[in-house]
């Protein structure tokens, strides 16, 4: 018996509805991937309520107190996502023009409660704003007057973008890496030069950073391709102590060198050694910065990324650089470390202390 016209018809129809039904299923599970990699879906925060530059700490969640402790890329379509995390900090890359620079910044900072700290490296010769702008290298510096001239400089230039801070200066005593991110001569010398430097930015409001503790770390092998380790001597260490017992500057970057000698890390990379971090922060109250931990001197270290997530903030580290710009990984982050604090691994007295100084530094008064 043949097939009527009709029930042909039938068959047509249901083939239609199952295709449209697989066109709709694609674009569903499309949208979903899109939603998910631009982290949509990542839960929003409870609003965090701020009187007269007054927070009260224990009103934020723990999640959005480890987030406050993270620096991530700030890149224009990732403004959603890390606003929504309410993250600590953005670090800005290189751009055209200054105003696409203001631009991307007022972006971001916009009708944030807590506003982010927004990050650079402006080191004369290490700069992402060589598409219009040129420095002095620190390498050709070599009067305390001229790196005040220099810091003043750099300082106003970057406040009038709107960035809140500088990962600079470096006081690493030599720099066979790149030849000019190290003022010349001793350490002493270096000393003297970083402090004026720093007194010229911090004076225009951005804050500065020595780099990268405990030294070394521009002699050696690239941190940012290789596990490295050095003999640390006291003369590398000189600048940082100098400058970290007087309160001199607001910030200390640690690398990820393993370090024996003068400072001694147990085989550790610096940034995740819980004993030199813990001794340093006894005689400076600053902030404590790590170095990039996605950098492969620190990550071939660790065979998954939770336990290198944990080992950074359980070291004391007061602020992460993360520049992984996946949403869902900066999310699935927080996530690991929380759990650690509510297991014991990290300790939440540790994470407030670090939160306080964050926020201060944003000019926030905590209670």
């Amino acid at each position: 018996m043949k097939p009527t016209i009709k029930s042909k018809k039938q068959r047509w129809n249901v083939h239609q509805k199952i295709f449209l039904i697989l066109v709709i299923l694609v674009l569903f599970l499309a949208t979903l991937n899109v939603a998910k990699a631009l982290g949509w879906l990542i839960p929003e925060q409870p609003e965090i309520k701020v009187e007269q530059k007054t927070i009260v700490l224990s009103s934020l969640t723990l999640e959005q107190k480890i987030a406050q402790m993270i620096v991530v890329p700030g890149q224009e379509w990732s403004v959603e996502p890390w606003r929504k995390m309410g993250l600590g900090g953005i670090h800005i890359y290189a751009m055209k023009d200054e105003q696409l620079f203001r631009n991307m910044i007022a972006k971001f900072q916009q009708n944030m409660t807590i506003p982010f700290m927004v990050t650079t490296d402006l080191e004369g010769c290490w700069t992402p704003f060589g598409n219009f702008k040129n420095f002095t290298s620190v390498s050709e510096i070599s009067t305390a007057e001229k790196a005040l001239e220099v810091g003043t400089e750099e300082g106003e230039f970057l406040s009038g973008l709107g960035f809140t801070l500088n990962f600079a200066p470096v006081v690493d005593l030599n720099d066979e890496i790149w030849n000019c991110r190290s003022f010349p001569g001793d350490e002493k010398e270096i000393t003297e030069l970083a402090e004026a430097y720093i007194d010229g930015i911090q004076s225009t409001g951005i804050a500065a950073t020595a780099k990268h503790y405990p030294g070394k770390t521009l002699v050696v092998k690239d941190p940012h391709k290789f596990v490295v380790a050095a003999e640390i001597s006291a003369a590398d260490v000189y600048p940082f102590a100098s400058i970290s017992t007087r309160d001199k500057v607001k910030a200390i970057m640690v690398s990820h060198i393993i370090a024996s000698g003068a400072v001694d890390t147990k085989g550790k990379p610096a940034v995740v050694s819980e004993a030199v971090i813990g001794e340093f922060k006894q005689n400076y109250s600053g902030l404590i910065i790590s170095d990039e931990i996605n950098m492969l001197g620190l990550k071939k270290y660790y065979s998954t990324m939770d336990e290198m997530y944990i080992a950074v903030f359980a070291a004391g580290n007061d602020l992460i650089l993360n520049f992984n710009d996946d949403p869902n990984e900066i999310y699935h982050m927080i996530q690991v470390v929380k759990k650690a604090v509510e297991e014991g691994k990290v300790s939440e007295e540790q994470i407030d202390s670090s939160v306080n100084k964050i926020l201060e530094l944003k000019g926030f008064t905590i209670v």
